[in-house]
């Protein structure tokens, strides 16, 4: 864990950042995630998305994967818990890093062991409420977290959200519990209002997001080769990779040009003038080296293009993947597998006048249910109710049939 603080000068910061000139501080929020809160990943994106600057939160995470890298918070600690601590052990530690903060209510984004370690111990120990968002699998196909910690969550969580459909009735499913939709979300000055869906658009198609594993680079560079078209890759996280043997200047020979992470007022005028965006996914197949994300996980970048920009989406995979039934259920392009001639033929059939149109009419008609605006307070509101404050999400993707996971 990073050396803590003195305590006088963590209430000073406190005092600082809301305004207190004297006495103890106000009762915080609390944000549990695995990493710190910034730009460069999709939590970090949302996060802020929602709670701005972090005023009057603490966030507590398990891992260093930016350098310590963060702007988010009225303080900001890292506690980590060694294999095998006692739950008194873990308790202690969480209350040492957070010494003279009183915790009103608990955000957990669960990614490691740690992070439900840390949430339940503050939910113990202030009597806080507990709410849990969902926002990668690692349970049900990424055995990261033990089963028996994840049920403690749900159980001990007011409400639980999951950040696509599929990962919300897995989740009842396994866990016999309501667990309610909560997409990605963007920022409302970014949401493009109805309008202009007859202009065309004049830019070079884009492949955004991360390519999360080997198999699924080697695919879309097969796809795109030979195919004379060209796209532009940009991702939050830049050039970092997940996989060795990234070569740069082999994939823009096989069409696809690594322009990194674009600032995003760039981006978003890249995306308003692409004729459409790809998104690699995954095959679900016996191959397939990231099959949780490939499930589960529905990319924040496809419902960025799709609310800041009514971009037409091309998914590369498996039909059954988050990504391309999502695409799918709301009419916002095509799902392909990694073949050239079928994506050769799918963006075609997408950059037809006709096709163009109707893709952005429909994403339009969508794309304010994206905006943040708002939902923070609803989210806790919904901690409040014990269930989701309206159906504004759930509306987007109703539940599967009531089961043994849901009422």
């Amino acid at each position: 864990m990073n050396e803590r603080p003195p305590i006088d000068a963590i209430r000073a910061r406190l005092a600082r950042l809301l305004g207190l000139s004297r006495g103890p501080p106000r009762p915080l929020d609390a944000i549990v995630t695995h990493v710190e809160v910034n730009e460069r990943h999709g939590v970090g994106v949302l996060l802020r998305t929602l709670f701005g600057d972090g005023t009057g939160v603490v966030t507590i995470r398990s891992r260093d994967d930016y350098d310590g890298r963060q702007d988010f918070g009225a303080l900001a600690v890292r506690v980590s818990h060694r294999r095998g601590r006692s739950r008194a052990a873990v308790r202690r530690r969480v209350a040492r890093a957070l010494r003279g903060v009183e915790v009103r209510r608990v955000l957990c984004v669960p990614y490691y062991p740690d992070d439900v370690l840390t949430a339940l111990a503050l939910h113990d120990a202030h009597a806080a409420p507990l709410v849990t968002w969902i926002m990668d699998d690692q349970n049900l196909l990424e055995p990261s977290i033990p089963d028996d910690l994840v049920a403690e969550l749900l159980a001990k969580s007011a409400v639980a959200f999951a950040i696509s459909p599929e990962l919300r009735d897995a989740y009842a499913e396994k866990y016999r519990r309501p667990v309610w939709f909560a997409p990605p979300l963007v920022a409302a000055d970014r949401v493009r209002p109805p309008g202009g869906e007859d202009v065309p658009a004049t830019g070079r198609p884009m492949v955004i997001g991360n390519i999360w594993g080997a198999r699924w680079y080697q695919d879309l560079r097969r796809t795109v080769r030979g195919t004379g078209i060209r796209l532009d890759w940009s991702s939050p996280a830049g050039l970092s990779t997940f996989w060795a043997g990234f070569d740069r200047e082999a994939l823009a020979a096989d069409g696809v040009e690594a322009v990194g992470a674009l600032p995003e007022p760039v981006f978003v005028e890249r995306l308003r003038a692409a004729p459409y965006v790809v998104v690699p996914s995954g095959t679900l197949d016996e191959a397939d080296d990231r099959p949780g994300i490939s499930r589960f996980s529905l990319p924040s970048r496809i419902v960025f293009a799709v609310a800041a920009a009514h971009a037409p989406v091309v998914v590369l995979g498996s039909p059954r993947t988050a990504a391309a039934r999502f695409v799918s259920a709301h009419g916002l392009g095509a799902v392909v597998p990694y073949d050239p001639a079928a994506f050769r033929a799918a963006v075609a059939e997408l950059s037809t006048p006709e096709a163009q149109r109707g893709v952005r009419l429909r994403a339009a008609a969508i794309a304010g249910r994206f905006s943040a605006e708002g939902v923070l307070e609803w989210l806790w509101r919904s901690l409040e109710a014990g269930a989701p404050a309206d159906d504004r999400f759930e509306r987007l993707a109703p539940a599967a049939p009531p089961g043994p996971g849901r009422t």
